[in-house]
């Protein structure tokens, strides 16, 4: 445990037990407090609809912060009633705990739109998240690459079946050109072997590091020359496998979307195309003609996750925030 730092274990189950002693232990410390939340609807139990914990935080006497890493489930056309329902509820407990915060942030615009609507004079500021996967650029991570010509095209990811969906296509209309391989980075031993069974003929190049944790996570990135990162809403500072894709400084080629913010357009940090195959595709083969193409999506996603994503800015703005002036070290 860090110095300065701690551990407060609290009861399971988040019900009135836990939240007694949250006050409690929030109750022993003398002078003016100030509460940081980092606050996600579905993280607090009650299924998803914890509202006796929004409730706690806009009655307390402390100063209480917010970060909105999610704000509410969507409504979406054609889903289940309960969904509709859940997705009122969380807008609901996002407006109790507006009404009692002291300062509120969020990651993305169009969260900070949604809280803005819900509650005008709540004022969310713009907070980004940093990545937590280190890299060492410096240590020559090209190591990792097997001695060929292929232009590796790597995927960050999960590889649930929302996103595995606008994967396989892509991936085999770009092995169709043999200069290309694909490398899964994350969980992708199931997705590897449901595309192999449908594409045996693509099974020499593409392959998985299996589970990686995040520390371990950096050199795989940086092992490849180009990353393709589709969502289905689209290119997000939310996701992080997105944010650590940029921090990486390799090209990454995506799909817009619902929350897909234009400062990724604007500053030339990502090469978007539709998320059409051939469209796909075609962006991945102009990277790979094109070094200088390359080099200049590289270079402006480097410029922008140092701009505004690394995680000393981040403890700069907070601390701008608090009143503290003096400059404080991040370890990374």
């Amino acid at each position: 445990m860090p110095e300065g730092v701690h551990l407060h274990p609290l009861p399971g189950k988040f019900g009135l037990r836990w939240l007694m002693a949250l006050e409690r232990g929030l109750a022993s410390y003398s002078g003016k407090q100030t509460v940081l939340v980092q606050y996600v609807p579905h993280m607090y139990g009650w299924k998803a609809m914890n509202i006796a914990f929004c409730c706690w935080l806009a009655c307390g006497r402390k100063s209480v912060w917010v970060m909105f890493h999610e704000v509410a489930y969507p409504f979406r056309q054609g889903q289940p009633l309960k969904h509709h329902f859940l997705a009122a509820v969380h807008r609901c407990m996002a407006w109790i705990v507006l009404r009692g915060a002291s300062r509120s942030y969020t990651s993305i615009e169009h969260y900070q739109q949604t809280l803005e609507k819900l509650a005008p004079k709540s004022e969310p500021k713009l907070l980004r998240i940093f990545s937590n996967v280190p890299f060492k650029r410096s240590h020559g991570v090209k190591s990792l690459r097997r001695r060929d010509a292929h232009f590796r095209v790597g995927a960050f990811s999960n590889f649930q079946p929302e996103i595995s969906r606008l994967l396989v296509d892509a991936f085999a209309a770009l092995l169709e050109n043999p200069a290309f391989e694909v490398r899964l980075i994350g969980p992708g031993e199931q997705f590897l072997k449901a595309f192999v069974s449908r594409f045996p003929q693509f099974r020499d190049r593409i392959s998985t590091t299996g589970h990686v944790n995040a520390p371990e996570i950096g050199p795989h990135l940086e092992a490849c020359d180009a990353l393709l990162q589709l969502y289905p809403d689209g290119a997000c500072a939310a996701r992080g496998t997105f944010i650590a894709a940029l921090a990486s400084g390799v090209p990454i080629v995506s799909n817009a979307g619902l929350l897909t913010e234009s400062i990724f357009a604007r500053r030339g940090a990502v090469a978007f195309c539709a998320d059409d195959p051939e469209a796909i595709r075609t962006t991945l083969e102009r990277l790979q003609a094109d070094p200088d193409y390359a080099r200049r999506i590289s270079e402006a996603a480097r410029r922008l996750y140092t701009a505004e994503f690394d995680v000393e800015v981040t403890v700069a703005r907070l601390c701008e925030a608090a009143g503290i002036t003096e400059k404080i070290a991040v370890n990374q």
